[in-house]
């Protein structure tokens, strides 16, 4: 495996493989964003918008921001709701500085897909704003709910099919140690940890 301090590192590993996969939360982009855009839709629709520093400061110290504060409001009653804000809002968020224009590059000579996991209503929103202009996306949801996340290695395979790359000859790119490099290494595919100091996964 290879680490990496910036994301845009990444072509400096790619000369020997055909495909680049990358992981999409924490690797193209900032998920603390995503979650901060969230906290943000909630304030809005409950007028109250104290609650986006409340609830990014509970988050920050590892609490349930959203039942915390709707909680010290008074409105814990209001929960669905605000969890159906939160999941199917349209989020600001942006790619990291210089990741759309790495990705054109490595798409003149090589592939490049996407494998992210999550709720898809809230991937796809998230795709939709960043406009990522790869060949192929497997949202592993998608593909019949949570059990598909990796480290499970279906959407990996899929992506070899989709794409007609040998696994010897495509890379993966993402953040967390967890779960990103169980299926890339068990399958033969080169790994590149892109080790993201601002990251939720650490």
């Amino acid at each position: 495996m290879i680490k990496i301090d910036n994301i845009l590192e990444t072509e400096k590993y790619i000369n020997d493989v055909y495909a680049v996969i990358f992981d999409l939360d924490d690797t193209l982009y900032s998920e603390q964003e995503y979650v901060r855009s969230g906290y943000r839709k909630i304030a809005e629709y409950f007028e109250r918008p104290e609650m986006e520093a409340e609830m990014w400061t509970i988050f920050e110290h590892g609490g349930r921001a959203i039942d915390v504060v709707l909680e010290m409001y008074g409105m814990a009653e209001k929960k669905d709701e605000a969890l159906q804000i939160y999941r199917h809002q349209k989020p600001d968020i942006h790619l990291y500085d210089g990741v759309a224009e790495m990705i054109d590059r490595i798409r003149k000579t090589k592939k490049v897909g996407i494998i992210t996991d999550g709720r898809p209503e809230g991937q796809r929103a998230k795709l939709e704003v960043l406009r990522i202009a790869v060949d192929e996306i497997i949202v592993t949801d998608e593909l019949g709910g949570i059990e598909y996340r990796k480290p499970n290695e279906i959407a990996f395979r899929m992506m070899k099919e989709k794409l007609q790359v040998p696994f010897e000859r495509m890379v993966y790119v993402g953040d967390n140690m967890g779960k990103d490099f169980v299926a890339p290494e068990k399958l033969g595919m080169k790994s590149i940890r892109f080790k993201n100091p601002n990251g939720l996964y650490l």
